[in-house]
């Protein structure tokens, strides 16, 4: 296949004028580079096609929306053959022997120093909120103003101020003064639990730590494009997570769960056949199954854990691939390991936000470094204008 078009080429297969395509080069949409032994340029053809295919009409709804997402360079993370990769590193293997603070060092290239290494500001007043998401949005909202450092916007600054942010959220849960221990350790204190249920945190707050360009991400990259804090861009990226087509799957999950535990295996057949989806069942990116979902039931497994909650956990997953063909996301699998370890109801919500705000800093130290301000244009599917009347 040609690697190239020349202008005609490439503005014909998008079915654009010139003026258009030399619009969408501008807007970094397509790269370019000057011909050979001519004044003209050549346009990446993969580009192109990229391109016309998000301008394709949209999905039911069913289908895979990754056609309909905006694409931008990044070397966090790869998503490739079934396998999910921290910049070059097999996330799966370090879900099974690192620290979420090591894979923060290592999205956050931070070489041979320590972010985490520093003094930490007087914790705010910890507010009196259920909610997990508004609790650590609240928090944050306290703490920004006072931390002035969070101005720096270098790599190394934006290191530093995502170790103070991802303590602060750590702290919301835990009611705790940051410290300076592992967070899955902090949490498992907090939650009352064992060493052993402290490695299976540890395992999932590591593969929740980033999936790509998913919508809180390039929230948080929009955000960081205007030169916000990271504070700011930590706050958007939890104002997207908790949507309930995003992190706040899990409740829906949950909800699925306390289902089953009643009705059994009848529970997937009866939603199925009230013509709802199964929620946690299937991720578009993963169609022969999502790894960490699996990574996480052997993380149980290295810990023994056996009980009717992972009894259920296994059934719904049978009864739903049966019934689907599709296979369990992580979004079931933090419900299945809060049920099994008997973790309190946020321990899905709160893992998740935690580990992914590891993520969300690495998108926006990537983005203050990209002088480009994110500004899609929108495709105008109104109401034609109307000519002004003459008086």
């Amino acid at each position: 296949m040609t690697a190239y078009l020349n202008a005609h080429e490439a503005a014909a297969e998008l079915n654009v004028s010139r003026a258009t395509l030399y619009a969408y080069v501008s807007r970094g949409l397509i790269r370019s580079e000057a011909a050979e032994n001519s004044r003209s340029r050549l346009y990446r053809a993969d580009d192109v096609r990229n391109l016309r295919g998000r301008k394709s009409p949209k999905t039911d709804g069913n289908g895979d929306p990754s056609r309909n997402l905006p694409f931008l360079d990044s070397a966090i993370t790869l998503i490739d053959d079934h396998r999910l990769y921290y910049r070059g590193r097999d996330a799966l293997h370090l879900a099974s022997v690192a620290s979420l603070e090591a894979v923060a060092g290592l999205l956050w290239q931070c070489d041979d120093r320590d972010p985490f290494d520093q003094n930490y500001p007087p914790l705010p007043a910890l507010p009196d909120i259920a909610s997990p998401y508004a609790r650590m949005q609240a928090m944050l909202s306290a703490a920004a103003p006072e931390d002035l450092k969070a101005l720096n916007l270098r790599r190394w600054g934006v290191a530093c101020t995502g170790a103070r942010v991802l303590r602060l959220l750590a702290a919301a849960i835990t009611s705790k003064t940051p410290k300076p221990q592992a967070i899955h350790d902090q949490l498992a204190r907090a939650w009352g639990k064992s060493p052993a249920a402290a490695d299976v945190i540890r395992a999932a707050l590591v593969l929740c730590a980033d999936h790509e360009l998913n919508v809180s991400a390039f929230t948080v990259r929009c955000v960081a494009s205007a030169r916000s804090t990271p504070y700011a861009a930590v706050q958007a990226g939890l104002a997207a997570l908790q949507g309930p087509r995003h992190g706040g799957e899990t409740a829906r999950v949950g909800a699925l769960f306390d289902e089953a535990s009643h009705g059994g295996e009848a529970a997937v057949t009866a939603r199925l056949q009230r013509g709802e989806r199964l929620p946690g069942i299937g991720q578009f990116l993963y169609p022969n199954g999502d790894p960490r979902y699996t990574a996480l039931m052997r993380a149980l497994d290295r810990q023994k854990v056996e009980n009717a909650a992972r009894d259920t956990a296994r059934a719904l997953a049978a009864a739903a691939e049966t019934l689907t063909d599709m296979t369990p996301s992580i979004d079931f699998g933090l419900v299945a390991i809060q049920r099994a370890l008997e973790l309190p109801p946020i321990a899905p919500l709160a893992i998740f936000a935690i580990g992914r705000c590891v993520g969300w800093i690495a998108h926006a130290q990537e983005q203050y470094e990209n002088p480009d301000l994110i500004r899609p244009r929108a495709r105008y599917v109104g109401e034609n204008p109307q000519p002004a009347h003459k008086t």
